[in-house]
């Protein structure tokens, strides 16, 4: 079993610690709340972090005045409690703010339950001020100790999902791995590429921030990894078609089936170079690769030819097949046009 310990469980461990030296310095009681509130601020980016904090002050005031309400008129029985919970936690996700309602739980318990004593003002900002500390100290740690390179985390992640992608492709249509296996490996897939889906998210709310070097370049990489995503989703869609059609195929005269594995290998191999390129593991030639992309479209049109005539349940499997071919090809050509213009090198008709 692997252990291992992650910037953000740093970050975490490092805002938790930082917030109790700061009630400790200010001689605050409940500084586990403040502790409770770090953790539960820690987000994966410097924008989610600067969003969060805004729908804090928001949720926190929503928590306020429905705290002192309840109090007033229900007193602080744990059922009064309870009540104001529920109408609040309604409220935080009428506006939207549903990331915030673990911190207007906390902060509804924090005044209502320690408020024996009566209500006033010290006492309600003493409360509050437990969360700011909180929600602040997992601001500061997240913008300052071990920012994440969101571009090269995403990109490490394609590439790994890229990878298993391209390994499926050399492999399915030569039915050297098992029907199990595969399963798994489609599954695994599926699951990178919601995750990347995710991931690139948070780099796309990174083009608000003030301070990026290089923005055009930023925000070319993002143009960039959509365009890879496509790709890889292209791939995976005609893994799928492969998988439930390659039988069908194999039974077609030898001609055709020949055509349709001749065409995956060079779209395989394609893939492959454009991958590279963009981590300048590769010099592609452009008369080379245009010459490449020209003998990968006439296989197509041979492809087309050889389905001419064919009846209606040969198309029923060999057009998604074909299908996602072209698509993925005519995916791959945008990807590789942005590519050499990341990169300065001439660009394709």
């Amino acid at each position: 079993m692997e252990f291992n310990i992650g910037p953000r469980m740093l970050k975490t461990g490092i805002a938790v610690t930082l917030t109790l030296v700061i009630t400790s310095m200010l001689q605050l009681e409940l500084e586990l709340v403040a502790a409770i509130a770090a953790v539960l601020a820690m987000q994966p980016s410097i924008m989610r972090s600067f969003t969060y904090f805004k729908e804090v002050v928001i949720a926190n005031s929503v928590a306020v005045i429905f705290s002192l309400i309840g109090i007033f008129l229900l007193g602080n029985h744990p059922l009064s409690v309870g009540a104001v919970v529920i109408i609040s936690i309604a409220i935080n996700v009428r506006l939207g703010l549903n990331k915030t309602v673990s911190l207007t739980v906390l902060t509804i318990i924090t005044i209502m339950l320690q408020s024996a004593e009566g209500i006033n003002v010290p006492f309600i900002i003493n409360r509050v001020s437990l969360v700011v500390i909180g929600v602040v100290s997992a601001f500061i740690v997240n913008a300052l100790v071990f920012p994440p390179n969101h571009q090269k985390l995403l990109f490490n992640r394609i590439q790994d999902a890229v990878d298993q992608t391209l390994f499926l492709l050399r492999v399915i249509p030569n039915k050297t791995m098992s029907v199990p296996t595969l399963k798994t490996e489609d599954r695994e897939i599926e699951k990178k590429i919601t995750k990347i889906k995710d991931y690139f998210d948070i780099l796309v709310e990174e083009r608000s921030r003030l301070f990026i070097r290089n923005k055009i370049h930023f925000l070319r990489s993002i143009v960039i990894y959509k365009h890879m995503i496509r790709v890889l989703e292209k791939q995976y869609t005609l893994i799928t078609q492969l998988e439930k059609n390659i039988e069908e195929i194999e039974a077609m005269s030898s001609g055709k089936s020949h055509v349709i594995k001749k065409l995956i290998n060079e779209i395989t191999n394609y893939s492959e170079n454009i991958f590279l390129l963009y981590q300048n593991k590769i010099v592609l030639d452009r008369d080379l690769q245009r010459e490449t992309k020209n003998a990968m479209r006439l296989t197509i049109n041979n492809l087309i030819e050889e389905l001419q005539g064919s009846g209606f349940d040969k198309w029923t499997y060999v057009f998604p097949v074909a299908n996602s071919l072209i698509e993925l090809f005519a995916e791959l050509d945008k990807l590789e046009k942005f590519v050499r213009k990341k990169e300065n090198q001439p660009i394709d008709a």
